[in-house]
């Protein structure tokens, strides 16, 4: 219980900022996007409380530093703001999860008690945020100040968002974001470093270059010292009506096709044919694939456009696109080679705790631990043509929101997890075109499984996973296609098939290798699949596809054998 007098904000001045401090740990650890719960905390610390310029205000913006007993700190954003009697009831029921604590005002002989809690939930604080974005300076803190800046849409979008409501948005894992009717998204960043985020860096450079499928950036908050590089706090765009993500709408009609299958079996099997015969299969789903085809086909289109609007010259050293140095390819190739070197100790470090079925997969990548390393080396056996450029960086279907007839791609911020100098780095557009077809497969594992699940109702005799992996490749070949359709002729893309399939094949293990690592640490009931993958690179490679060939060679394709099938989800 922290104890003030007058004004609640007094709870960060003197002896009670301590009393503040004791109860971040224990919120921190229990918040979704919190990312340091596999460490201990050492300290939470207030490293600089910022106030509003003008009038008493509602809230505070807190900067907390992390300190870990394993090593290392983090910096996190937090507003905080109180609510008392009522307000305070409402907050406990509907949002426990953002209560920092309890405490008490003084004031005139009397003691009025409440709650200390997370300010995006107070919708004024929300708006306050907003605001901010329009006037430079709006918070100032001991030694930082918040400053604002905007684009030429702020004021339309700002004025269209005051007449709306907001809400916090759930599901998000390491950032929050909150909703201004159908005018805007404002997401706040919890994890903080200097530096610029990417996505707002990529927003605004997509927004100047009238990029249309991407949400266009309205505003932004920055944490601005007197020395060192200033750290992205927040960013409002505008919003874009849709039907979900892309990952949802491929699940949907993977359900659709899965649908469809038994009456198509059922007249293959009258007809005589054989159960494998691909090419009378591909016959015959041929409508049954032929609006998600068409999807995938677009969906590599807009990608394409992505990396074209991404790739123009620019003067700006940040966006202007570099050949792939003798160095650079060096330096490439020995960080995925180190990566991958780690993501094979610790799978044999945690290979007694998997499944025996696991165990099988995982000796067998074990034994190819020193072909996979040399098969990343091949990027460094023929010089590239490809040039590097801004890319995605965490690119896969849940960072596609789907309106029903086209795509719009979001969330530029790259891997969270990885450092911010690495997410803002110049990469092969390869690396883009590799997460979104591992998305693909994923997707392919979850209706496998549901399909499984189904197997009661479903003739005995169906090849389901034969037929999943005939969407599988029929997807990622039109994928490529559309693709290759819109920026096949870039300087930034491979001119030779041979080059292109190097690249692809490479970045496809480098993926895998990360999967691998991150099952490992986060699901290891689900190792299974980044193994599958991994082994299958090894016996074949994807190939972008003749004109006249509609085939690809499949790489990690859903094994054949039986066994357990196993979830991956890539969003």
């Amino acid at each position: 219980m922290i104890t003030v007098r007058d004004n609640w904000k007094a709870a960060f001045e003197g002896s009670s900022r301590a009393e503040v401090e004791k109860l971040l740990p224990d919120f921190l650890t229990a918040s979704r996007w919190f990312g340091g719960k596999a460490k201990t905390i050492r300290s939470a610390k207030l490293a600089d409380v910022l106030q509003q310029e003008h009038g008493d205000g509602t809230m505070v913006l807190t900067l907390i530093d992390v300190s870990y007993v394993e090593g290392g700190a983090d910096r996190y954003t937090l507003p905080m703001t109180v609510a008392f009697d009522t307000e305070a009831d409402r907050i406990k029921h509907d949002y426990p999860q953002t209560i920092i604590g309890a405490l008490t005002v003084l004031q005139r002989g009397t003691a009025l008690a409440g709650i200390l809690y997370d300010a995006l939930w107070h919708p004024d604080c929300a708006y306050l945020l907003l605001d901010s974005m329009g006037r430079r300076g709006q918070f100032r803190g001991s030694i930082g100040t918040l400053v604002g800046s905007a684009t030429e849409l702020f004021d339309e979008a700002s004025h269209c968002a005051h007449a709306a409501s907001s809400s916090v948005l759930k599901g998000e894992q390491s950032n929050t974001s909150v909703k201004f009717g159908d005018c805007a998204i404002m997401k706040v960043y919890r994890r903080i470093e200097p530096g610029m985020n990417p996505e707002l860096e990529v927003g605004r450079a997509l927004t100047a270059r009238h990029f249309t499928h991407s949400p266009s950036l309205i505003g932004a908050l920055e944490y601005v010292q007197e020395a060192g590089e200033p750290m992205t706090l927040a960013l409002a765009q505008t919003f874009v009506a849709n039907r979900g993500n892309a990952w949802d709408y491929t699940l949907t009609e993977l359900s659709r096709y899965i649908n469809g299958i038994p009456a198509l079996d059922h007249r293959k099997e009258d007809a005589g044919q054989r159960a494998h015969d691909r090419s009378n299969q591909e016959h015959r789903t041929s409508d049954l694939l032929a609006g998600y085809r068409d999807s995938a086909h677009l969906l590599g289109q807009r990608t394409g456009e992505l990396h074209m609007a991404l790739g123009q010259s620019s003067d700006v050293a940040a966006f202007t696109p570099e050949a792939c140095s003798a160095s650079y390819i060096q330096s490439r190739v020995q960080t995925m080679q180190e990566s991958a070197a780690q993501a094979l100790a610790l799978l044999r470090r945690r290979l007694p705790s998997l499944s025996v079925m696991d165990q099988e997969q995982a000796q067998k990548v074990l034994e190819q631990e020193a072909p996979l390393l040399s098969r990343l080396a091949t990027l460094a056996r023929q010089p590239l043509s490809a040039l590097r450029i801004r890319c995605h960086g965490d690119y896969h279907l849940g960072q596609v929101l789907y309106t029903g007839e086209d795509f719009v791609i979001i969330d530029f911020e790259g891997e969270p997890a990885k450092p911010l100098a690495e997410r803002r780095a110049k990469c092969l557009p390869m690396v883009d075109l590799a997460g979104m077809i591992r998305s693909f497969h994923y997707a392919a594992h979850v209706a496998l499984r549901t399909g499984e699940a189904r197997r009661p109702h479903l003739p005995a005799s169906l090849d389901l996973v034969s037929w999943m992996e005939h969407w599988y490749r029929t997807v990622r070949t039109a994928f490529l296609r559309g693709y290759r359709t819109t920026a096949g002729q870039a300087p930034f893309s491979p001119q030779s098939p041979d080059e292109f399939n190097l690249l692809l094949d490479v970045q496809m293990l480098d993926k895998a290798m990360y999967e691998l690592t991150y099952e490992l640490n986060n699901r290891p009931d689900w190792v299974g699949i980044p193994l599958t993958g991994l082994l299958h690179s090894m016996s074949a490679s994807i190939a972008i596809e003749d004109a006249d060939n509609d085939d690809v060679r499949n790489d990690g394709a859903i094994p054949r054998s039986g066994g357990q099938v196993r979830d991956e989800v890539n969003q």
